[in-house]
C-alpha cells in the first residue's frame, strides 16, 4: 500500500475502514472506560503510525522483527506503573529474554555489510511501534480486568482514536504542513490533497472506484476489515483472560508470519544475519513466558 498511496492516506483509510466497523459498539463503552480507553487508542495510533512509517523504506520481516520488543515494553511497565518485582531472582527469565533481545536486534541490525551505517529511522519507527502496541496491550489488560465484556467497545475505542490521529496526519501530510515534514512515502511532499485528481483516489470513498488502485483498495479492506479490526478484537478478548505479558509472547510467532508472507507476496527474502538474529528475538520472546523453578 505504501508504493501507491502516501503512507499517511494509507494509513487513514484502514484505520477509518476499521473504525467504521466497529462504531456499532462505540456507545456501549460505559462511562468509568472512556478516559483510560481514549489513553489505550492513543498509544495504539502511535503503534500503527510508527509501523506504517517504518514500512516505507524498511523491510517488513525486519519491522516485525523489531515490533517483537514488545513483549520486554509490558514487563517493564509491570515494574514500573504495578511495582512488580523484577530482579534477576524474581524473574531470571525476563532478564535472560532482554540480554537475548539486545543480541538479536544487534546481529539483526549490525550483521550484514552496513555495520552501523545499516541502521536507519525505519529501526527507530519500528521500535516506537512496539512502545505504542505493548503500551496499549497493558493499559487494555487493566480494563479488561476490571470490565470482561467490554472488548467490543474498547476496540471501538482503540480504533477510533487510531483513526483520528492517522486523520489528522493524513491532512497534515495532504496539505504539505511545514514543508512536507509530515510526508512518508508515495508522493512525498506532494500536498496530494490539494490536488482534486490525487485527493479523489487517496481518500475513501475515491480509492475504491480508481481502476488503477483496485488492487491497493482491496488491500486497505482486508487490513481493517481483518488484520485491525478483527485482530484488535481478539487480542483484547485474549487480554481478558491473559497478562500483558503473556498475550505478547504470543506476539513472538508474528515475525515469522511477516517473514513468509513478504518472501511469497512482495519477494522479500531474509539472509543469513537477518534470519539469526531475527530468530534470537524469537527465542527472547518465548523465554519470557517461561516460569522459573527453584
Amino acid at each position: 500500500m505504501n508504493d501507491a498511496l502516501p503512507a499517511s492516506a494509507a494509513t487513514s483509510t484502514r484505520l477509518a475502514l476499521a473504525s467504521i466497523a466497529l462504531s456499532p459498539f462505540l456507545l456501549q463503552l460505559k462511562p468509568n472506560l472512556r478516559s483510560t480507553a481514549a489513553l489505550c487508542g492513543t498509544f495504539t495510533a502511535l503503534g500503527y503510525i510508527s509501523q506504517s512509517i517504518a514500512l516505507v523504506d524498511t523491510p517488513a520481516a525486519t519491522v516485525s522483527f523489531l515490533g517483537a520488543l514488545v513483549v520486554i515494553v509490558c514487563p517493564a511497565l509491570a515494574v514500573i506503573v504495578d511495582k512488580k518485582k523484577m530482579g534477576f531472582v524474581d524473574a531470571p527469565q525476563t532478564w535472560i529474554a532482554a540480554i537475548t533481545c539486545l543480541i538479536g536486534v544487534g546481529v539483526l541490525e549490525l550483521g550484514g555489510d552496513g555495520g552501523f551505517g545499516a541502521i536507519g529511522w525505519g529501526d527507530f519507527w519500528s521500535i516506537l511501534q512496539a512502545v505504542g502496541f505493548g503500551t496499549s496491550f497493558f493499559i487494555t489488560e487493566r480494563m479488561m480486568a476490571k470490565e470482561p465484556t467490554q472488548a467490543l467497545p474498547i476496540t471501538a475505542m482503540q480504533c477510533g482514536m487510531s483513526a483520528l490521529f492517522a486523520g489528522i496526519w493524513a491532512g497534515l501530510d495532504g496539505i504539505g504542513f511545514m514543508d512536507g515534514f509530515f510526508s512518508f512515502g508515495q508522493n512525498n511532499g506532494s500536498s496530494w490533497l490539494l490536488d482534486e485528481t490525487l485527493q479523489s483516489s487517496y481518500t475513501i470513498p475515491g480509492i475504491f472506484f480508481d481502476d488503477a488502485l483496485r488492487n491497493v483498495a482491496f488491500a486497505a479492506a482486508f487490513t481493517g476489515f481483518v488484520t485491525t479490526a478483527a485482530n484488535r478484537v481478539g487480542e483484547t478478548l485474549a487480554l481478558g483472560k491473559l497478562s500483558s505479558s503473556e498475550a505478547s509472547v504470543l506476539l513472538a510467532t508474528e515475525p515469522l508470519w511477516a517473514a513468509l508472507f513478504a518472501n511469497f507476496l512482495i519477494g522479500e527474502r531474509l539472509d543469513l544475519w537477518d534470519g539469526f538474529g531475527g530468530a534470537l528475538i524469537v527465542i527472547a520472546c518465548v523465554a519470557t513466558a517461561i516460569e522459573p523453578v527453584w
